[in-house]
């Protein structure tokens, strides 16, 4: 690509948090044009619109030193005459589990191509016209650690029409020039690697229920890493030292409830005494005036922001106040970091009053905006209230379950209720909600969207702001969101206190990658045909421009999950240029981590040590799947960097000894940060055979010898150093102050066993273990991990039991109306039948089925 465009940006701040920029830029096309190409890219997303019809969206995540960027071929979309290219571009301004932080930027240059064969080219640069694009909140509270931002959209504040041709632009500003192409940080450009992916309309099923509902009183989610660790915009662990403080005022005595939305179980005082918000349905009563909050956020955090619901008898009378001595329109503070001052901390958290807060306003500093909401829409439309006196007020409701020109209307509610609408999908789905309605000024729409309901019970999706509020202007008006989301039901609330809302089309436009369906299983056993069915779409649903663990709560592309995820897709689908972006975008974490990265491109920086590994099995599998010779040449260099700085971890013991995150299982194994973690070194041993093949395929006759001998000299550690003879097994760990585990798993014995790293006598005897432990051993917690038993089931020739368990433990997610794979069996939450209601580490059935019993 011979880019001449340039980075452009709006004047201001180069990192503004959670801010949407328009840009456009009109420009002639003559009558004889035989080629257009544009080719962008953007940070953090953008959304292509051109002569008013959206194009597309990106680009793909990537490292920003080897950015991507999307390439369109626009030459039946333009027409003799004018043309306008229009971009939507969101930048984060914080890093993501999907992005790392770099800085506002678009870049775009359209190729055009004549008859006679002149060429012209319409690039970014300053004649491009941009503004902030208002109707975006940008005070909307993060989605989670892992994702960007809830999705608060308000219509009137929008530049109608922008998009189109005969939009006025003349008073927007000129774009300001970054740079060229390969401007910091956005290095080595590279084209998308993978198709775009689909927008399939999805319509609702059913309509469940239509209730009558009010919000609660308060609602705020506050972002306190702004004032208590200013300049940390990454995603990795902090130790968050401080307290958050608000008044909450009620003009007359009231009781109220105050409730934490999800996450971390902090501590809160009100009026100097502990309140345990994590009941919810404790009354406190509230004498009128003002009362002091405290909340002490002190901990080690992914995500520093804390969600609080207030609602009381009058809803009216309670309001957020600043605290005394601060701006009165900035109501809620931060109070440290206090450091080794634990006296300080201790005054403030004993203060009873607001006003016996003054002596210590030096530790204070206001929250500013954008960095609070009183509006965080997956709160409020958890605590809504239904009114048992009101009614709602719909006509023609199963309309909505269609895609036809007829409409729903929502009237107001009586009592001036809001209308809450519980509607489902039918099935676990991704993607973009997109809805045509006809409503007053000001009417809202919110979306909480979630994929179970359990035992009657909503299952909200705990961690996670999966919610939408769109805020309509008069008339008729269509809305598709930017946010990608995965859920089975919407839980639609239409506030519209000045007219009936009518609508005439909601639909999800299901976004995944173009997956064929080439594999095909059938069986005389239907349960195992409608396992392997649901596993084969749980692996559609966690494939995105990547693959990643599941659709709703992270959309991460964690490697190893990915690993098993790359089987499943070539057995149920047959597809091989997902897995092949995933393992090199994977290598490329190594420029900065001497492992591979559990998550990438990550503002976590991590290592997942088996995750690491994992990923040299999978580029092994890859050659076996495909054959590409050229793939081994090119990410054997990665692979062999990573296996040298592995064998450069190893002990006196010769044993593998990292400080990572060591786990394997969401079980109680013993896998410490620090120590020697037996069955990571198990899974050395194997990515160590595998690095050699892949130096045989290369010819690389010394390396292959090299890294054999290494395998071997650890499996002989292993042996020596790991094994139990009072339990005739391996243990889990040497701790890092070299005391032996007492904890025998399952787990840790089935890697062993499926490495071939037992020595002959050993290996008899934990493989009795695979399916049925003995007493005291750690069981098998996880689907995930249920993907290595059957592995070593099949490796040891039992299909049958591969068999019995895939009846016994996928069956009872269908029996529970399971239309895609649980991230965990049912026993492992305490409340829930699971968390995340799809995950492809769970989809193993589909490779085992096609694999092992087809054998195909």
């Amino acid at each position: 690509m011979d880019w001449q465009a340039r980075w452009i940006w709006i004047a201001g701040e180069a990192t503004p948090r959670n801010f949407h920029l328009c840009a456009r830029r009109s420009f002639q096309v003559a009558s004889d044009l035989t080629r257009a190409t544009l080719a962008i890219t953007a940070d953090s997303r953008y959304v292509l619109y051109l002569n008013g019809e959206r194009l597309g969206r990106g680009p793909v995540r990537s490292f920003p030193f080897h950015q991507r960027y999307d390439v369109y071929d626009v030459t039946a979309r333009l027409r003799p005459g004018r043309n306008v290219l229009a971009v939507l571009v969101r930048h984060f301004g914080e890093s993501t589990f999907q992005y790392i932080l770099g800085r506002g930027g678009l870049l775009a240059q359209l190729d055009l191509t004549y008859a006679d064969g002149r060429k012209e080219s319409v690039i970014t640069d300053h004649r491009w016209r941009v503004c902030e694009h208002r109707g975006y909140a940008a005070d909307a509270p993060r989605l989670s650690v892992q994702q960007d931002f809830e999705e608060q959209f308000d219509a009137t504040a929008e530049p109608q029409g922008w998009t189109a041709i005969d939009y006025d632009d003349s008073g927007w500003l000129d774009a300001v020039e970054i740079g060229p192409a390969e401007t910091e940080p956005w290095r080595g450009l590279a084209p998308r690697d993978i198709p775009f992916l689909t927008e399939e309309p999805v319509v609702p099923v059913h309509v469940l229920q239509a209730r009558a509902v009010r919000p609660p009183a308060l609602a705020a989610a506050v972002d306190y890493r702004v004032t208590l660790m200013p300049g940390i915009k990454d995603s990795n662990h902090h130790q968050t030292d401080g307290l958050l403080a608000t008044v909450i005022h009620t003009d007359r005595p009231q009781q109220v409830t105050i409730h934490q939305h999800w996450g971390l179980n902090f501590s809160v005082r009100l009026n100097g005494q502990d309140i345990d918000v994590r009941r919810g349905d404790a009354m406190i009563p509230l004498d009128a005036g003002d009362h002091l909050l405290l909340i002490d956020v002190t901990g080690p955090h992914h995500l520093k922001q804390c969600t609080v619901v207030v609602d009381g008898e009058d809803p009216a009378a309670l309001s957020f106040r600043s605290l005394p001595g601060l701006p009165a329109e900035l109501p809620w503070a931060t109070a440290g970091p206090f450091g080794e001052d634990a006296a300080a901390r201790a005054a403030v958290w004993d203060c009873k009053t607001p006003e016996a807060v003054r002596p210590y306003l030096r530790w204070f500093q206001p929250v500013p905006k954008p960095y609070y909401t009183h509006q965080p829409i997956a709160a409020i439309t958890t605590f809504q209230r239904e009114v048992p006196s009101a009614r709602p007020r719909i006509a023609n409701m199963e309309l909505l379950c269609s895609l036809s020109d007829d409409v729903t209307t929502v009237h107001p509610a009586s009592e001036g209720a809001d209308t809450e609408l519980l509607i489902d999908f039918g099935r676990e789905i991704v993607g973009f909600l997109d809805f045509e309605i006809e409503a007053p000024a000001g009417a809202v729409l919110d979306f909480n969207l979630f994929e179970a309901i359990e035992d009657g019970r909503i299952h909200y999706t705990e961690g996670l702001n999966n919610a939408l509020r769109y805020v309509a202007r008069e008339g008729w008006q269509r809305y598709t969101a930017i946010g990608r989301r995965g859920f089975r039901y919407a839980l639609l609330t239409v506030r519209n206190p000045h007219g009936p809302v009518r609508i005439r089309r909601l639909s999800c436009l299901l976004n995944t990658y173009p997956l064929a369906e080439r594999g095909a299983f059938r069986c005389s056993d239907p349960l195992l045909n409608q396992v392997w069915e649901m596993s084969r779409y749980t692996a559609r649903l966690c494939a995105e421009d990547t693959f990643v663990d599941c659709p709703a709560y992270e959309q991460t592309f964690w490697v190893g999950d990915a690993r098993n995820e790359a089987l499943i897709t070539y057995a149920g689908y047959g597809d091989l240029a997902l897995a092949r972006r995933c393992w090199f975008l994977a290598a490329e974490s190594l420029a900065r981590s001497p492992l591979v990265e559990s998550q990438v491109p990550s503002g976590w920086q991590d290592i997942l040590t088996a995750w690491s590994l994992l990923w040299v099995l999978a580029c092994e599998e890859f050659y076996q799947y495909s054959g590409d010779l050229d793939f081994v040449r090119q990410i054997y260099p990665a692979v062999r960097q990573q296996a040298e700085n592995a064998l450069g971890m190893l002990n006196a013991d010769g044993l593998l000894e990292i400080k990572a995150w060591n786990m394997l299982d969401w079980a109680p194994m013993d896998t410490p940060r620090e120590g020697v973690v037996t069955h990571q070194n198990a899974w050395l041993v194997e990515a160590l055979r595998r690095t050699a093949r892949l130096a045989d395929l290369l010819g690389e006759v010394e390396d292959a010898r090299r890294y054999r001998e290494r395998a071997e000299a650890l499996k002989a550690a292993i042996n020596a150093h790991l094994w139990s003879e009072e339990h005739q097994a391996y243990i889990d760990c040497i701790r890092a102050d070299g005391t032996r585990s007492p904890v025998i798993s399952q787990q840790t014995n089935t890697v062993v066993y499926l490495c071939d790293v037992a020595t002959p006598e050993r290996r008899s005897l934990i493989e009795r273990y695979l399916r049925d432990a003995p007493e005291g051993w750690v069981r098998i917690g996880s689907p995930f991990m249920m993907f290595f038993t059957f592995e070593a089931l099949a490796k040891r020739g039992d299909f049958e039991g591969i068999l019995e368990i895939t009846r016994q433990r996928w069956g009872e997610m269908l029996d529970k109306g399971a239309t895609t794979c649980w991230e965990t069996f049912p026993g492992f939450n305490p409340r829930w039948w699971t968390r995340s209601h799809c995950h492809a580490w769970s989809a193993a059935p589909t490779y085992f089925l096609s694999t092992y019993q087809l054998g195909v």
